[in-house]
């Protein structure tokens, strides 16, 4: 398996998780508003971290 291909599938399965994560937060949201927050910034970052990954890929192989 390439490396292009596993950081894709990598990061479909990150904003996979973070959907299904914020999704979670948001229907049933905790009372606690630090519990609550901490979840949806987990939620949040992993969706960044989804979409920033095959972005950044591209940008460091245009050179090879």
């Amino acid at each position: 398996m390439s490396r292009g291909v596993l950081i894709y599938v990598l990061s479909a399965v990150a904003l996979g998780l973070g959907a299904l994560s914020l999704i979670s937060a948001v229907s049933a949201p905790s009372t606690d508003p630090l519990i609550f927050a901490r979840d949806v910034s987990i939620s949040l970052v992993a969706l960044a971290v989804g979409a920033a990954a095959p972005l950044l890929l591209r940008k460091f192989n245009r050179g090879e």
